[in-house]
């Protein structure tokens, strides 16, 4: 019997310091207005949708972006710590603006360069890669038929989609982006992983 799980990996929505342009990483900060309200009209898009279980990344704003989408759903939910982003070291909770002043050279090999950036105060980008894989291939054997729906963040959804089209870490921040409340696909056959959409925002049109 084919083993069908078919992963809806939705980013948070829009925060405060998103719009502050601070990096989170693993700090943290509320959903701003849009962000809530981005939430609800994608809530909206997935009410047809039937859900096995729903997990989400142990942050905050991502727990607050899955509370807004399950609504009044009865649906199991998990929260796990390997969904999470990337941990950004001493750039957490800092403005894009003050890390290029003190860190310019490694910021960029970061945002322009992965390839070449070297994780020494950060998680590299493979450690986030072999997490969330591990979860998610965790969660396909439990729910081997289903639709699971999953809250996490950028740059680790960037990372399970570079896995699964075994690109180089040079492509990772290959278009399109992970907007906030964007939607990725994936599925989980049998033992192979394929990518069926990535970054959809269909809903904030």
């Amino acid at each position: 019997m084919r083993k069908v799980t078919t992963f809806f990996l939705v980013r948070h929505g829009e925060t405060v310091w998103n719009k502050e342009r601070r990096l989170q990483g693993w700090l943290d900060s509320p959903l701003s207005e849009k962000g809530i309200l981005h939430a609800e009209q994608l809530a909206q898009q997935l009410q047809a949708i039937q859900f096995a279980a729903a997990y989400s990344s142990s942050s905050g704003r991502a727990k607050e972006t899955l509370a807004l989408l399950i609504a009044d759903r009865e649906l199991p939910c998990f929260y796990e710590d390997n969904l999470r982003e990337i941990f950004l070291g001493n750039w957490q909770g800092k403005t894009i603006e003050d890390i290029i002043g003190t860190y310019r050279f490694d910021y960029e090999l970061y945002t322009d360069y992965p390839a070449q950036f070297i994780a020494t105060h950060t998680e590299s980008f493979g450690a986030v890669t072999e997490r969330a894989m591990y979860t998610l291939k965790n969660i396909a054997e439990k729910y081997p038929h289903e639709n699971v729906l999953i809250v996490s963040h950028a740059v680790t959804i960037k990372c399970i989609i570079n896995a699964i089209l075994e690109r180089g870490i040079n492509q990772l921040w290959a278009a399109p982006m992970i907007e906030g409340t964007s939607v990725t696909i994936i599925e989980r056959l049998n033992q192979q992983w394929v990518v069926k959409d990535i970054g959809n925002t269909k809903h904030l049109i």
